[in-house]
């Protein structure tokens, strides 16, 4: 893979009707599918713009977290948004939090304390009750249970959208990642509750390298959703 080098040397931010964009020696940023990459506040875009005026010589794209989660709302959730929302409904219908271990007493305890109650939050705050199962056979959940994962999800706009699906797709809970949106819980908590069974299994037999470098980096992955959702929501008051 080539190496792009630096092109610009001036990065700024501008404003239209439409919102907030970043510009390199006058001419506007866009995504990779050619998208104008507006986004909704100005904080968001001074943020975008400080990751292409940080970079050397050559572009790194790993640097520029915030400018990707931009650019996957623009290319991806805008033109696709129906199609994300059915693919975050089937998580929910085959949610993390419903499947206990049948064979490890200590480990279905760790997961009633973890999970349960964010299963009774997803009941009492969203109408969405869903039921547990041992072991790993698939168990159908409720269509009401569906409606109302399908209407909390619909209440979100695609800025916000974009970032449930990271979370929901970094965790595999739906109701864990409309926990995390909704200020219910932080990207920590959301880690540890996702990664229960991982970590219960690392507390008692231990970890090896790529798992640590794998945990590390889904971490900070959510840790740039955090930052992306606290710049989006930082003008709103």
């Amino acid at each position: 893979m080539s190496v792009r080098k630096r092109f610009y040397k001036a990065v700024s931010v501008g404003e239209d009707a439409t919102g907030f964009f970043i510009e390199l020696d006058g001419r506007m940023v866009r995504s990779p599918a050619k998208s104008q990459l507006v986004v909704p506040v100005n904080g968001l875009a001074r943020a975008i713009a400080d990751e292409w005026d940080a970079q050397g010589e050559e572009i790194d794209p790993a640097s520029m977290p915030l400018f990707s989660l931009a650019v996957t709302v623009v290319d991806r959730v805008m033109p696709q948004r129906s199609e994300l929302v059915k693919e975050m409904l089937a998580y929910g219908g085959n949610d993390l939090l419903c499947y206990r271990a049948d064979d490890d007493d200590e480990l279905a305890a760790h997961q009633h304390e973890k999970w349960q109650p964010w299963l009774d939050w997803s009941a009492n705050s969203l109408g969405a009750s869903l039921q547990v199962a041992t072991g790993i056979m698939p168990v159908r959940q409720p269509q009401a249970a569906l409606s109302a994962f399908d209407a909390a999800i619909g209440a979100h706009d695609d800025w916000e959208l974009g970032m449930l699906h990271r979370a929901v797709a970094l965790g595999g809970s739906l109701v864990l990642g409309l926990a995390f949106l909704r200020r219910e819980m932080d990207h920590a908590a959301l880690f540890e509750a996702a990664f229960a069974d991982e970590l219960w299994q690392v507390q008692k037999w231990g970890s090896d390298y790529e798992a640590e470098d794998r945990r590390t980096a889904i971490q900070g992955e959510l840790a740039e959703v955090t930052r992306f959702l606290d710049l989006l929501r930082a003008e709103a008051g």
